[in-house]
């Protein structure tokens, strides 16, 4: 019998779910598509129905549950009435709470590192560098026009893009960091702290301020 559009998304929704389990606990290379079936509860030819092969269905838990768990993160970029600094702010915190406390965002962070290491999967990787333009160019534009918010001004667009390119990296660094040993800190705790020193190291001379 004809499944039904909605039972089809439940179904690729199931999959994907058990997608990201499987590939966050296992990594790319040991998942297989039976072990991801299984923990749907699926068979494999539902899986097959969905995706083509272990890359694309990789990719697509990625993306779509990226997507999804980073919506709330990246809103704060886009608040009305609140000045950039701030806004740039309450998004670093957010994305630190979130790492540490929503599994989804945080496995998804974490597979992101592998992906590099499989040719199947550049055109994906491409998606992600994308992705990644389009952070760097949100904050440049938000700094270009409003500034730091410290009474200086909009900055210039080479200063906008540098300091959006030390927040990025900045942050990305610091989710690395406590990935790769987990002991050391935690994200949700020092989510303002790390936020107002990163913020620091991209305005040096405002430091202080706000």
């Amino acid at each position: 019998m004809r499944r039904s559009p909605a039972e089809a998304a439940r179904t690729r929704r199931a999959v994907l779910t058990a997608a990201l389990e499987v590939f966050g606990e296992r990594g790319y290379a040991a998942a297989t598509l039976g072990a991801i079936a299984t923990r749907a509860g699926l068979t494999r030819g539902a899986v097959y129905h969905h995706f083509a092969d272990k890359g694309e269905l990789f990719l697509a838990a990625i993306n779509e549950n990226w997507a999804q768990a980073a919506g709330p993160v990246w809103a704060h970029l886009d608040e009305e009435g609140v000045e950039p600094r701030e806004r740039i702010r309450r998004f670093l915190v957010a994305f630190f709470v979130a790492l540490e406390r929503d599994p989804v965002l945080r496995t998804v962070f974490r597979l992101t590192s592998q992906g590099g290491d499989f040719p199947e999967l550049a055109t994906g990787l491409h998606d992600k560098r994308r992705a990644m333009d389009l952070w760097l160019a949100r904050l440049t534009e938000l700094l270009a026009r409003g500034g730091t918010g410290a009474g200086d001004g909009p900055a210039s667009p080479p200063r906008a893009r540098s300091a959006a390119l030390a927040i990025v990296s900045a942050a990305n660094g610091a989710a690395a960091t406590w990935l790769a040993c987990p002991d050391l800190f935690s994200p949700a705790d020092e989510a303002r702290p790390l936020a107002e020193a990163i913020l620091n190291g991209a305005f040096p001379e405002t430091e202080g301020a706000a």
